[in-house]
């Protein structure tokens, strides 16, 4: 059985994985830390992977809009333990113009999972594994 706390976590982090989905970076105040590290470990679209600061997770949320419309991640698994919350999902988005490989209505699915790690109720840091199917 969770507690409370870990349930308030697990809350929280499908709210990021909402405010992702509808691609709103202001539906994360207060979400995070201040000093939040989100870690986006090498995949299909950034081969080196990539670590954001809160003010660049905000803007790059947004600008998914231009490229992807109808995302949306199936939450397959919840874990919680401590301060740490696991999530295993599938993403699934539409291309929404031409920018090579991609063409526009083109469908996209990720086999992903992402670490939480809180402090105090806010995330601290944020790992996401974004296994993308073939293009």
């Amino acid at each position: 059985m969770q507690s409370t706390h870990q349930e308030t976590n697990i809350a929280a982090a499908l709210s990021f994985v909402r405010a992702v989905e509808a691609m709103d970076g202001s539906k994360m105040e207060g979400f995070f830390a201040p000093d939040v590290e989100q870690t986006e470990m090498p995949n299909a679209f950034k081969p080196a992977g990539q670590v954001r600061d809160l003010s660049a997770l905000k803007s790059d949320i947004g600008k998914s809009k231009g490229i992807i419309e109808q995302q949306k991640y199936d939450i397959l698994n919840t874990i919680a333990y401590g301060e740490f919350v696991v999530l295993e999902m599938v993403w699934h988005g539409t291309v929404v113009t031409d920018i090579p490989p991609l063409r526009e209505g083109q469908k996209l699915r990720a086999q992903c999972v992402a670490v939480f790690e809180f402090r105090e109720g806010k995330v601290v840091k944020l790992r996401n594994y974004d296994c993308f199917d073939a293009l």
